[in-house]
């Protein structure tokens, strides 16, 4: 990696860090060079724009869950439901581990900012379709052992489980526990017929 890319990458990283827990409104320019302890203009040398940021800062995170979620979603010494499930408990220990102060990013981002910039409603757009997909294909693979009704419609259940889940973790940010992730583990068996 480049210096300039290792640079930007920093930024990068730190400033996602302060907008996960202030948000998109939240944060300025100068809290993430502020973060990242590098002057203003250095923002400017790589990106164009807070907006420009926050996309990139979507990308990257979706970039780097897309990774844990396919080593935890394709651990094949495990059933595909139990490595569903383990996918949830483990987002949801992420969430515990943080206070319940950061949630889901791609979550905050899409509340935040989905009516205000097209930008980031795009990116968010494509981070949900891609995790949607990462979540189909566990259940297709269920599905084909059996696991699942052969008529269950793959498509709408992972789009469901998603939409559930991203519920949960809204309900925890605002009750700061760890209530709605439990009734949604606890709920999880029994969404899919098991």
């Amino acid at each position: 990696m480049s210096k300039r890319q290792s640079k930007k990458e920093h930024i990068l990283h730190a400033g996602m860090l302060v907008m996960k827990v202030q948000g998109y409104n939240g944060t300025s320019v100068k809290d993430i060079v502020d973060a990242a302890g590098v002057p203003k203009g250095s923002f400017y040398n790589y990106f164009d724009s807070k907006e420009a940021f926050a996309v990139e800062a979507l990308q990257n995170a979706a970039a780097e869950d897309y990774q844990a979620n396919s080593r935890i979603l394709s651990n094949q010494q495990q059933e595909p439901l139990q490595r569903l499930r383990e996918y949830f408990i483990h987002h949801a220990q992420e969430v515990c581990d943080n206070d319940f102060q950061i949630g889901c990013f791609l979550g905050n981002m899409c509340q935040e900012m989905a009516d205000n910039s097209a930008a980031i409603r795009l990116a968010v757009k494509t981070v949900l379709q891609t995790n949607t997909r990462q979540l189909a294909a566990v259940l297709e693979e269920a599905q084909r052992r059996g696991d699942i009704k052969a008529d269950a419609d793959i498509e709408q259940l992972a789009q469901f489980l998603f939409n559930a889940w991203q519920g949960a973790l809204l309900r925890m940010k605002a009750a700061k526990n760890s209530e709605p992730l439990d009734i949604f583990l606890s709920l999880f068996p029994r969404l899919l017929n098991l």
